[in-house]
């Protein structure tokens, strides 16, 4: 009796590992097990959900970025591409930034909200965000799939390869916005972009 309920004990414990090392296996692999059905940009009453409508194709900034640089990308890649990618206020709605060396935004920026969207395409770790003297971390993630030519919101079943960021940094009229990650896989390094929002 008592070698059966250590039997039972044992291959209680040892079904326990192998589910607890499956799991391991698909945060490490960044597989998506859910998916929210209310993008960030419905969550937090935005006018025009941007990520509702992603679909981005970044291999040309990506090629600009990384000029001669040529890589497979993998499931634990680190960071290959990392921006500033959109501006949103309460005053102007989304304002696309279309250039890696953009160094203002295109709208006049105002009003009670404002949300920055960071792309990193990669494994990293991003840092908190400044402006005007206010440091901030992000609020909201959004995970996406898919290759430089077919970035989009992720499905069930996929491996993340990249974020999108929100900061918010509402309350702020203008001023240079500064971010940052740290790469955590190969390339390792540190990225940043900084805008100046009008």
């Amino acid at each position: 009796m008592k070698t059966m309920t250590k039997l039972s004990a044992i291959a209680a414990l040892l079904s326990g590992l192998l589910v607890g090392n499956a799991i391991a296996a698909d945060v490490e692999a960044g597989i998506v097990k859910q998916v929210s059905s209310n993008h960030v940009g419905k969550a937090i009453g935005m006018d025009t959900p941007f990520i509702g409508d992603i679909s981005i194709d970044i291999s040309d900034r990506l090629a600009k970025r990384q000029q001669d640089q040529t890589q497979t990308l993998g499931a634990a890649s680190g960071i290959t591409f990392f921006e500033i990618w959109d501006v949103w206020s309460s005053n102007q709605g989304w304002d696309n930034l279309q250039s890696t060396s953009q160094t203002s935004t295109n709208k006049d920026h105002g009003g009670s909200g404002l949300y920055v969207a960071v792309l990193q395409y990669g494994y990293g770790n991003p840092n908190n965000a400044n402006m005007n003297g206010i440091s901030r971390a992000y609020e909201f993630s959004e995970k996406l799939c898919g290759s430089t030519a077919n970035l989009h919101v992720c499905n069930v079943g996929e491996t993340v390869t990249g974020w999108l960021y929100y900061f918010n940094f509402s309350g702020q009229q203008s001023g240079t916005f500064n971010t940052s990650s740290n790469s955590i896989a190969s390339p390792y390094g540190y990225w940043s972009d900084s805008i100046y929002i009008r």
